[in-house]
């Protein structure tokens, strides 16, 4: 019974050995378990290095867009004032090119006038000529017809006084006025009325 009995206890010393030894590990894996909430409540990094370039790289690309877009726009805009000022340029050449056309359309105006006062043995200063010239063909051609015929009469005139004996007195009738003040009218058909009723100041 003895020996029964102490096989038994063994056995039981045996049992507990392993019930022992089976909660160690079981322990130790609890204190596993126990660690990983430590480590994970550790402070961890934001940012990896990875994502830093990452980053890095990003933002330089939006800025190199920006200096690229802002660069397009300073070119738009000094080629919209080059643009400008060719406009310019061109306006000024037009109107230079008007001026010339106009000059020489003068030109030809007061050469033709002055080919038609000849032929009416009319001779008449480059003044009074430019006085009554215009660019335009018709409009010369009738004021300078206008101011024969009102010359012719003058003249007819002059000589009828002439004749009686009544010499013809150059500014006798001109009311003051003077031939410089006649030629500061700016309105052209003014002009030449004036032109016309005081005809003594041109001879």
């Amino acid at each position: 019974m003895k020996k029964h009995l102490f096989d038994l206890q063994l056995f039981a010393d045996d049992n507990n050995g392993q019930s022992n030894q089976q909660i160690e590990p079981k322990n130790d894996d609890n204190g596993q378990q126990n660690n990983e909430p430590n480590e994970g409540n550790k402070p961890q990094p934001k940012y990896t290095d990875e994502d830093l370039d990452r980053i890095i790289q990003e933002k330089k690309a939006k800025w190199d867009k920006q200096a690229k877009e802002a660069e397009e726009e300073a070119k738009k805009l000094a080629k919209m004032n080059a643009q400008q000022k060719a406009e310019h340029e061109r306006d000024k050449l037009q109107k230079q090119l008007d001026e010339l056309l106009n000059e020489k359309a003068r030109a030809d105006m007061a050469k033709e006038a002055r080919k038609m006062c000849a032929e009416a043995n009319i001779s008449v200063s480059d003044e009074l000529l430019s006085s009554i010239i215009t660019p335009d063909a018709d409009t010369t051609k009738e004021a300078v017809e206008s101011f024969i015929d009102i010359y012719k009469a003058d003249v007819e005139k002059a000589v009828k006084e002439a004749l009686k004996g009544n010499s013809y007195k150059r500014g006798s009738s001109n009311g003051g006025i003077t031939k410089e003040d006649i030629m500061k009218v700016s309105d052209p058909i003014e002009r030449q009325k004036l032109i016309r009723e005081h005809m003594d100041l041109f001879k």
